[in-house]
Order: structure tokens, then C-alpha cells, then sequence
């Protein structure tokens, strides 16, 4: 409505049948219509674009809200020719990204004979499952950038979905058996046991994923829901965790099966970060009293600043020079990282290409515009990047059992987190605590000779033979003194 001051007095317009609004002779358009002679047609559909897109942020905070991270490419950042080859399938292509590749065509067969089995063996017909997914058309296109499936027309985009959903689905199904049942099934696929190791790692590449939904309903129609959805769980588990984990906390693990995740490498990444909180973490009796004299030491500065600010991460040559030693953490969770009493715990973790290759592409995930996440698996490795500046780091960790590798050298594991570490979002707030105890660890100098002193002692008691030789030797020099003594005494006699 507008309002006009004329002589005084105030009229309002009232509506005519164009749908303006009349004011004395002038004829006024509605807000959002613009009448600006300067612009073309073509500039104001600009305009009204503009302002669509503000009143969808405007309606629910941010344009992102509530929606699920879209399958799109690995932002560019990490894209360089070092790491190309880990967002690349080598041989398994999935969706649409890759699926017109001529070098991936010789998986095709592959597909089918797995679609063929899945199929077979769970009472669905290729063409009952064909319809159900075509109905689901348009929503799971809108599971992926739009210029990735721009070129597809329904019915290609749909069998795709279907044989590629059926494919890994009997695929993760068959590797979860054990290993010389999976070999023979496998064989009779007509797929090698070695080959099989590159269709697993193909399956947890950002640009090589199928929607989690579509499983979901190819898994609705199949005689083995329930089997089929634990092998998912199972196989993803397996796959980054160790198999002890798995059987004393599979209860917790299978909870949210019925979830509705974005696809596998996000089902992947969960399972990364899961805390597993039912794991009580134990702490030896030598680190329950270094973490009193931290205690102690805490107490007797009386200019402890509560606001102080925590120093750049160390790396592990440092740490060990201020008697700080390493364990391995009771899981391999990413975020399973303390430090208490003088000791870093650190997840296990065992590197070889094909984790490399997840956690690349999980930390190209992570860093997608439209999922909203807190950065778990990129502060870890910034983490881990800040911690290791050497080979002789490396060297350290692998002693301790922290990190395995098969690479050729150490120096190729470090170069590899400090290529990472370059590119990384990281929320500093996720391992805040470890790095204010670390922190104060090094402010309290003046009692670090005696936390050094007691660290010392317990690495050099850690070998039983150690022990065993002072024992040895303290009865030798007690058995020489009485010796000694009784020989005294005889003379003076």
C-alpha cells in the first residue's frame, strides 16, 4: 500500500484492475517488480534472481539449511597433479562421473555378473526394481551437481542406478565372508581376490558414489534387508577400524543402520570419527603420577593466566625432548587423541594407498561447500602434519606403534602430511584440551627435569631384562658389602 502526503492531508491508493496501485494520476508497481527503463529484460531477470536467492536465505538462515551435501567434485585445492591419482577410479566406476570413461570399461562385465547374483539371490526382478527406481527419478538426479548428470536422460540415468546400486551392494555383501568362502565366490564372478582390493578402494572416491537413498531402495526390495544392511556396516568398519572394535561394539555400530546418510564415503567418515564412548581409556600407574605433578605444579603458580593463549603445535622431536612419550589409544577413532601425565595417546593408524586415498577424498568431502561439518578428519591430519616435520618422526611413531605404512620409505610418509597439511580446514577447537595440557607442560619448566627423570626411568624399566639386571646388580653390590663387612669384622676378631 502506498502513502502519498498532499495539501496536508494523507490519501491512500487503492488497488486498479492491473494490479498496480493508484495514487492521485499515477499508477505505482508492486515491490519486486522493477519499472527502471535503464535496464533490459535481461538485466532485470538478474534483479529478480538476485532477490529470489535472498528470500531463500532469508527463510531459513542459510541457503544450505536442512539439506543434504550434494556428490560433486573434489574442490580444486586438492586436485593437483601429486594427488590426482587418489580421487581417479582405477577400475570400478560408479554413477555418472566416470561412467562414459573408456579406460574403466573393462568393469562393466564385472557390474553385471554382481548385479546379476545380487539380483538372483534376492528375489527381485530387473524390471520391478527398474520401475521403483525411475519413479525416484528427478529426486536422486538431485543427489548430484546438476552439470554431472545434465547429460543423461531418465532411463540411462535409471538402469545405472540399478546396476551399479546392485553391483557394490553384492559386492560389500560377498567381502564380508570369510576369506576363503569370499575367494571362491568371488572367483566364480569372475573376479581375482587382487582385483578386488582396487574395486574396494574405487568404491570410497568422492566422485565415484551413488546416493545412499537408492541403496536404501534397492535394500527395500531385497528378501535380505537386514543382512544386507550389517555387511554395509561391517565391510565400511573393516575397512578403516580394526575387526576387535568391531565385535565388542557392534551393538552401538549397527544402532542407526536405518539412517539416511548422503552415500558411502559419508557412512565412511562417521564411522571414522565414531568415539565408541563405551571404551574406558586406562592410564598406567607411571602416568597417574606424572599427571599429579602436573597437578602440583598447577597449584603452586600463582600467575597462571586463565585466558592464556596455547602455543603452536610441537612436533615429535620435541615432545620427546621434554620427556613426553607415546602410546597408541585404546581405538582408532581420529578423535581419540589425550594427553595426560607426560604421554601422547594417539590413534593407531595404518597407511598404504588405498587410505590415503580415503582420507583424501574424505577431507575433499569435508571441505564442500554445502557440507556443514566440523573438519574432524582435517584437523587430525593437520594434527598429525604439525606433529611430524621429519623422517626421524616417522621413524618414532612407527616404533610406538602409532602409524604402519607400506610405502618405500619414511621420508615418503612425511611428505605425504606435509603436502596435506598445506591445504587443510581445521577447527582449532577440537583438540583444544590436548593442546592446553601440552601447553602447560612445557610452562611448568621448572619441574620438567623432574617429569623427565620419572619418564626416563620408566622407558629404561619397560625392557624386563633392565629390571632384571639392576636386581641382579644391587644383589652383587649388597652381596659385596656383607661380604666386605663380615671380612672387617673376622679380622678385628
Amino acid at each position: 500500500m502506498s502513502v502519498e502526503t498532499s495539501g496536508g492531508g494523507a490519501s491512500v491508493g487503492s488497488s486498479d484492475r492491473s494490479g498496480g496501485y493508484n495514487v492521485g494520476d499515477e499508477t505505482r508497481i508492486p515491490i519486486g517488480e522493477s519499472s527502471d527503463q535503464r535496464f533490459s529484460e535481461e538485466e532485470v531477470k538478474q534483479f529478480d534472481s538476485f532477490d529470489k536467492d535472498s528470500e531463500v536465505r532469508n527463510k531459513t538462515g542459510r541457503p544450505y539449511d536442512h539439506a543434504k551435501p550434494k556428490i560433486q567434485k573434489v574442490p580444486s585445492m586438492l586436485r593437483n597433479k601429486n594427488n590426482f591419482r587418489y580421487f581417479r577410479p582405477k577400475v570400478f566406476s560408479v554413477g555418472p562421473y566416470y561412467h562414459t570413461d573408456g579406460t574403466l570399461k573393462m568393469a562393466k562385465q564385472i557390474k553385471v555378473n554382481l548385479a546379476a547374483k545380487f539380483l538372483e539371490k534376492n528375489g527381485v526382478t530387473k524390471e520391478d526394481l527398474y520401475e521403483a527406481i525411475r519413479e525416484q527419478i528427478k529426486v536422486l538426479r538431485g543427489c548430484y551437481d546438476d552439470e554431472l548428470t545434465n547429460n543423461y536422460k531418465d532411463h540411462k540415468l535409471a538402469w545405472m542406478f540399478l546396476v551399479d546400486g546392485c553391483a557394490i551392494l553384492q559386492f560389500m555383501y560377498i567381502s564380508v565372508d570369510p576369506r576363503w568362502r569370499r575367494e571362491l565366490r568371488f572367483r566364480k564372478l569372475g573376479i581375482k581376490f587382487d582385483y578386488a582390493v582396487f574395486l574396494r578402494m574405487d568404491l570410497f572416491l568422492l566422485e565415484n558414489q551413488l546416493p545412499y537413498r537408492l541403496l536404501q531402495l534397492i535394500i527395500g526390495r531385497a528378501s535380505k534387508k537386514d543382512e544386507l544392511l550389517k555387511s554395509i556396516y561391517k565391510f565400511i568398519f573393516y575397512y578403516i577400524r580394526s575387526p576387535e572394535e568391531w565385535w565388542e561394539n557392534e551393538d552401538m555400530i549397527l544402532k542407526d543402520q536405518e539412517d539416511e546418510h548422503v552415500h558411502l564415503l559419508d557412512l565412511l567418515r562417521k564411522m571414522l570419527i565414531h568415539p565408541l564412548d563405551q571404551i574406558h581409556k586406562k592410564h598406567g600407574f607411571i602416568e597417574i603420577i606424572l599427571g599429579w605433578t602436573d597437578c602440583l605444579c598447577d597449584k603452586l603458580k600463582c600467575n597462571r593466566n586463565d585466558y592464556w593463549d596455547p602455543v603452536p603445535f610441537r612436533n615429535i622431536r620435541k615432545l620427546r625432548e621434554a620427556g613426553i612419550s607415546l602410546k597408541p589409544s585404546e581405538t582408532s577413532c581420529v578423535t581419540d587423541i589425550t594427553f595426560i601425565g607426560g604421554t601422547l595417546k594417539l590413534p593407531p593408524i595404518s597407511l598404504d594407498e588405498s587410505t590415503t586415498s580415503t582420507f583424501l577424498n574424505i577431507l575433499g568431502y569435508e571441505m564442500c561447500h554445502d557440507f556443514h561439518n566440523e573438519y574432524q578428519v582435517s584437523s587430525y591430519m593437520y594434527f598429525m602434519d604439525k606433529l611430524i616435520d621429519r623422517t626421524e618422526d616417522v621413524e618414532e611413531l612407527r616404533e610406538k606403534n602409532i602409524l604402519q605404512h607400506e610405502f618405500g620409505s619414511d621420508e615418503d610418509v612425511a611428505k605425504l602430511f606435509n603436502e596435506i597439511g598445506s591445504h587443510l580446514f581445521l577447527n582449532y577447537e577440537i583438540y583444544y584440551e590436548v593442546k592446553w595440557n601440552i601447553d602447560k607442560y612445557f610452562d611448568n619448566n621448572g619441574f620438567m627435569w623432574l617429569r623427565k627423570v620419572i619418564h626416563d626411568i620408566n622407558q629404561y624399566f619397560k625392557n624386563r631384562w633392565s629390571l632384571l639386571a639392576l636386581v641382579a646388580a644391587l644383589l652383587a653390590l649388597a652381596s659385596a658389602i656383607i661380604q666386605t663387612v663380615y671380612t672387617v669384622s673376622k679380622k678385628g676378631n
